[in-house]
């Protein structure tokens, strides 16, 4: 089990009463340790691969998707000379960060006590499942990546973090809107080219907003899901949403549709004239005019003007459950607040 101490949710309180839970599960051999800094679990997976006398059978990520797709590198090493498949152990997860889209994704319910309860089934039942993964340039993505808005939010957000803020709902929708309207004064200019399963190719220039993911939803503002494309699964390719136009109230419908808004016939058929959406999709080239940041699994990863990813099947075996767990627990009024305002 590799633990981020650093990540939004996780707390000794909160990890003494994940253990005994594992701990349960017959045959069960634990082996714990923490991460120290950036690229700390990718280490110690590469290490883990590296080894010929490993008897690790899988690796129990307890963090957020920054530490799922650090796990995910080590473990398969650079997309462009990826690990043999027989020394890669399986991959788990507690979800402990902020949006927690990876786990969410799987099936895993939100809160971590009640994800640990259904990972112990799991691996007890030993139930895994192959999943698709993405890639850019020759590093792996899990979750999803993009220019503009979403990359501008997610070095907002760690901004916010390193004055001491959470990454809570607040702060996301807080920074969301700042980077809108910033991109509603200065579009980027994405072009995009991609090439589906089936051979057809689209080609878009100069849009505003594009991202590319690897599952369904792309991400979550809070308990909200947000989707892009509702046909994505880890059991297909990836899938690329941009928007023409964010300005006007059809920029504003076009955004708002993502968390649910607007699905009534008609309304819903004039929100779709400003999107681009596209499934299935087995390569992809995002391009800008000048370097701008990039984001992969809500993490910033630089500025760069030009990235190629690509979905590749069956890259990694995931313990998982057989029914998604959609869990609704209650919370109180001062739980609500105190996580939309929570200071570390």
């Amino acid at each position: 089990m590799i633990a981020n101490p650093n990540s939004t949710s996780q707390s000794p309180a909160l990890f003494s009463s994940i253990v005994p839970t594992l701990m349960e599960v017959p045959d069960l051999h634990l082996l714990s340790k923490f991460t120290h800094y950036a690229g700390h679990a990718e280490e110690m997976c590469r290490a883990i691969v590296e080894d010929p006398d490993s008897d690790i059978d899988a690796v129990l990520v307890l963090g957020g998707d920054g530490t799922v797709n650090e796990v995910v590198n080590g473990l398969l090493g650079p997309a462009d000379k990826p690990v043999e498949s027989r020394r890669i152990p399986a991959l788990a997860v507690v979800p402990t960060g902020s949006a927690n889209v990876f786990a969410r994704a799987l099936g895993f319910p939100a809160d971590a006590e009640s994800a640990v309860e259904t990972l112990a089934g799991t691996l007890a039942g030993n139930l895994t499942r192959d999943i698709t993964l993405g890639t850019w340039n020759d590093r792996w993505f899990a979750v999803n990546a993009g220019f503009g808005i979403d990359a501008e939010v997610i070095a907002g957000v760690e901004r916010a973090r390193s004055y001491g803020f959470a990454a809570s709902p607040l702060v996301y929708l807080n920074v969301s809107l700042r980077a809108w309207m910033r991109a509603r004064r200065e579009p980027p200019q994405i072009s995009l080219q991609t090439r589906t399963k089936d051979g057809e190719e689209v080609v878009c220039e100069d849009i505003p907003l594009c991202v590319a993911s690897n599952t369904n939803p792309w991400t979550f503002l809070g308990p909200l899901p947000v989707v892009t494309n509702p046909r994505n699964s880890f059991d297909r390719n990836l899938g690329i949403f941009g928007l023409s136009d964010i300005s006007g109230i059809k920029g504003a419908a076009g955004m708002l549709h993502l968390i649910g808004f607007g699905y009534r016939k008609y309304f819903g058929q004039w929100i779709r004239q400003n999107m681009i959406r596209v499934d299935d999709v087995v390569e992809v080239t995002l391009s800008c005019h000048e370097p701008r940041r990039f984001q992969v699994d809500g993490e910033s990863a630089g500025v760069r003007q030009s990235v190629v990813l690509r979905s590749v099947p069956a890259a990694l075996k995931v313990f998982a459950p057989t029914v998604a767990h959609h869990k609704k627990f209650s919370r109180r009024p001062w739980q609500v607040v105190r996580d939309l305002v929570r200071i570390r």
